[in-house]
Order: structure tokens, then sequence, then C-alpha cells
């Protein structure tokens, strides 16, 4: 019997939160051109991340009831279908609106990928959990560090295709995008995925809640989310309008630089992470994450 390629499974998952991170961080570069273009107030345009979150949010607290029951596979497939979706309808539904409406159809898109978003959230972590590798901490550290790559390529690849192709074109940038996740789903399908632990034996919600340190990593997910998503979100968008630069300096000096930092960090700790403290690196991360 052939060895299952776990690398493979390894490889779907970092797709996975590159998918993420252009769900996440490509609308953001165009806040100021939905509000020049369609006319929204920015009062509205601070409603797509809020919708894309709480979506999020809502996708995270209800996956743990129907994952285990409709399978990982499933679930994995089903979020990069949502995102490549979203993707796409960004750059039609806004048009095939009525124009006083198009703000419809970009929130429509958002929460269509905030839902693959969210999936991939809860489900790339555990089904790397669960795959025989050998350094768990190192490959979860080096996991999450492609987020952080995802951002800065999203970042980097779109402010190029907006010079080259013309800001106007963004519509045909957004479909690009969509190729990520639509590929990915290949690979999810073909990849090897077990289980993380067996049915009926995971922790229960209620369980959970009376776990004291649950309610630090919430504490601490919420300092570091607020500092990420502040950056993440309304950088580009407020040194454009605010101090004047242009935008490809924007996304640069903003997002990039944030998105770069963070995924070094990453790597260093997926490098190093056994000559390092733990309690003493979160408390320096938080300290870091209060004064941004």
């Amino acid at each position: 019997m052939e060895k299952p390629n776990y690398k493979k499974t390894l490889r779907a998952c970092y797709l996975g939160f590159i998918t993420q991170a252009i769900c996440a961080n490509f609308a953001p570069l165009l806040f100021l051109t939905f509000h020049k273009d369609y006319r929204i107030p920015l009062g509205l345009i601070a409603l797509i991340p809020v919708t894309f979150f709480f979506t999020q949010l809502v996708v995270d607290i209800f996956c743990a009831k129907f994952v285990d029951r409709i399978g990982y596979r499933v679930s994995i497939v089903a979020s990069e279908a949502f995102s490549a979706l979203g993707l796409i309808f960004l750059a039609f539904l806004p048009e095939i609106f009525p124009a006083e409406r198009a703000f419809t159809g970009i929130i429509i898109s958002v929460i269509l990928y905030a839902i693959g978003s969210g999936l991939i959230e809860v489900l790339c972590s555990p089904i790397v959990e669960a795959c025989p590798f050998e350094n768990k901490e190192k490959t979860m550290s080096l996991l999450h560090s492609f987020y952080c790559w995802g951002w800065l390529g999203v970042t980097v690849i779109s402010t190029i295709l907006f010079t080259l192709l013309g800001l106007q074109n963004w519509k045909i940038i957004s479909c690009l995008w969509a190729l990520i996740p639509l590929y990915n789903i290949y690979n999810f399908v073909t990849c090897p995925i077990e289980k993380l632990v067996d049915d009926g034996k995971g922790m229960k919600i209620l369980e959970l809640l009376k776990t004291p340190v649950f309610y630090a990593a919430v504490i601490l997910m919420m300092c570091s989310g607020a500092s990420e998503l502040s950056m993440a979100q309304w950088a580009s968008a407020f040194v454009e309008s605010g101090l004047g630069f242009s935008k490809t300096v924007c996304d640069f000096a903003g997002p990039c630089l944030f998105a770069v930092t963070m995924g070094i960090c990453r790597v260093f700790y997926g490098k190093f992470g056994e000559k390092v403290e733990l309690s003493k690196f979160m408390t320096g991360s938080g300290i870091l994450c209060l004064f941004c």
C-alpha cells in the first residue's frame, strides 16, 4: 500500500492560508476606489471589514458543530469554493446591481469569501496537527507564517498589477486571485486528511468555557487582532487620503511592511522555538501589540 503523502496536505494548507490572506486583504486595497467609483460613503466602507470578520466569527462558532458531522475534506473543499466564488462575485456583482446598490453587491461577495476564510481559519491547523510530522510546533509556526507571506504577496502583486493594468481593471485582478482557491480545491480533494481526534472525543464547548486559559487566549487574540487589522484594513486608505502619498507608497509602507515583520517573527519561532521560553515570547509580543 502506498504511503500517504502528507507533504501534499501541508502544501494545500499553505495555499489555504494564502487564500485566507487574499480574502482578508485584497478588498482593503480598494476602499478608496469603492468610495470614488461607486460613491459609497466611508461610513459604509467601514462595514466591509465589519461584515467580513463578523461572518468569519459566526462561521468559526458554528464550525465546531457541523465539521465533525460532514467531514474535514468536504468542509475544507467548501472553504476554497466559497473563497473563489466571493472573489469572482466581487468583480461582477457591484456592476450587475443598480449603481445606488453597488454596495449590496460588494457585501454579498464579502460574505461569501468570509465564509471560506472562516472555514480555513479553523480547519487548516487541525488538519496539519493530525498529520504525523516531527517538530509539530515548528511546522505549525511555519504554516501560520504563510498567512503573512500571502498578505505580502497580495499587496505587492496587486500593487504591481494596479500599476501595469490600471486601477480601473481591479476586477480582472480579483478574478486572477480567485484562481488560487480554485486550484487548491484539487489539492484538498486528492491529499490525505486525518482526524485529529476520534468521533465524540473532542472537547465540548461547555468544557472549553470552563477552562481559564481559554479566556486568556481570547484576550490575546483580541489584542493581536486589533493591532493587525488596524494596519491591514485601514493603513493604506488613511495614508493615501490623509497624508496625500501615492497608493503604491501607501500599500508598501503600511500593510506590506507589517506583513513582512509578522512573517519574519513566525518563521523565527518556527526555526528557534525550542530555544525560546514561550511565556516570555508571548508577553513581549503582547506589549508590542499594546504599543501598536
